[in-house]
């Protein structure tokens, strides 16, 4: 941090921890994000109740976040489904062969690559 000063006034552009605390700067410890807005402490708020409206809110959120935690679910089954039908199908070596349709491969046959995750030959299809 630089000690930058953009006027001649006491109110210095610096962050607080590079200057001592001074009297004036009490009032400034009073604002901010541990501050409640309004000067309504947080023990008055827990007392009040949520409105019907606020509590009609919240529980649309948490239905929605439901539905969508269902829906994901759903989602990963069908990928893991769909890897177990992939592993059952196998129908090459991975190593002459394609090992997702069996295809030969090299000079004679189709051009490969390497799964990345099972590190074996697979075709270009």
């Amino acid at each position: 941090m630089t000690d930058t000063v953009f006027s001649n006034s006491s109110n210095r552009w610096m962050y607080p921890s590079d200057r001592p605390l001074q009297s004036n700067d009490k009032e400034q410890l009073q604002a901010g994000w541990s501050v409640h807005p309004g000067g309504q402490p947080d023990r008055q708020r827990k007392q009040e109740e949520l409105t019907d409206e606020e509590k009609e809110i919240i529980n649309r959120v948490i239905a929605r976040a439901e539905k969508m935690e269902e829906m994901e679910q759903e989602r990963i089954g069908r990928l893991v489904d769909r890897l177990e039908n992939m592993r059952k199908n196998v129908a090459g070596d991975g190593v002459n062969r394609c090992i997702l349709c069996g295809e030969q491969l090299g000079m004679l046959g189709s051009a490969c690559v390497v799964c990345e995750d099972c590190k074996k030959n697979v075709c270009t299809k």
